[in-house]
């Protein structure tokens, strides 16, 4: 297979990858380290988009996989071990950094794979300041890829649209990675019936610790490795396509 992860670069090959930079969109993933509930990993936030990205780079030509964010903002899920938090504003400065470093090599079209839902105002601010300095980027930010695939394939689940921190489609998708780094057999439902309903009406604030033992909510009890490959495969198709379709129009979006 080809190299597609940036860390992997030679340097001359990193040469010849920017000899041609402006065909070159680079795929930037965040991610987070805490708790999902007692049957799974610390890390999907920083595994499924990761596995994407380098998926989505192996199909395509002119993509490079720039090394996941492990860490993010995660005040949320600090009531259950181990989460490693960030600032809010270290969010900012390293995601934009990262654009910038970006730019400065003549890389400018750049997709955002965000893991993590706590990240996710921070990530939005840094690419609005960093297209506020660079007109001429071209950044595009899918946000949060489990509500996307919630709307695109809800029916395919049995619990709240496979939606959840540690549910049914999280577990389901990292089992399809690697599914050494779940235990089903540790895995409760965790379904909050009143935050989902208020929900619908207004944004709330709460930790994970108010409507979870475990730190996970949803239901990973029903979750499957067929299931997962489904999600992975549905989310590398849009992503690729997403990327192809700007290829076709040379990244003009007007």
């Amino acid at each position: 297979m080809k190299k597609v992860l940036l860390e992997e670069f030679t340097g001359h090959e990193a040469q010849e990858l920017l000899a041609k930079a402006d065909k070159v969109t680079a795929i930037c993933s965040f991610g987070a380290l805490e708790g999902h509930g007692w049957h799974s990993c610390l890390a999907p936030d920083t595994i499924v988009p990761t596995e994407v990205a380098k998926r989505v780079a192996q199909r395509l030509d002119n993509v490079v996989v720039v090394p996941c964010v492990p860490f993010g903002t995660s005040m949320m899920v600090s009531k259950h071990p181990m989460a490693i938090t960030l600032r809010h504003k270290t969010v900012i400065a390293i995601a934009e950094d990262i654009f910038e470093s970006l730019i400065a090599n003549g890389i400018k079209r750049i997709y955002i794979l965000n893991g993590h839902g706590g990240n996710t105002s921070q990530i939005t601010i840094a690419a609005a300041k960093v297209k506020d300095r660079h007109p001429e980027a071209r950044i595009l930010h899918l946000a949060a890829w489990w509500a996307t695939l919630a709307k695109m394939m809800g029916d395919k689940f049995e619990v709240w649209s496979g939606l959840g921190h540690g549910g049914e489609g999280e577990t389901s998708i990292v089992m399809a990675i690697r599914p050494d780094l779940i235990d089903l057999a540790k895995a409760e439902a965790q379904v909050p019936e009143k935050v989902i309903k208020l929900s619908e009406k207004v944004g709330i604030v709460y930790n994970m610790a108010e409507v979870s033992k475990t730190g996970a909510i949803g239901d990973p009890t029903k979750a499957t490795v067929e299931k997962g490959k489904m999600m992975l495969d549905a989310l590398v198709d849009l992503v690729a396509g997403t990327i192809e379709e700007m290829n076709r129009t040379n990244w003009d979006y007007r």
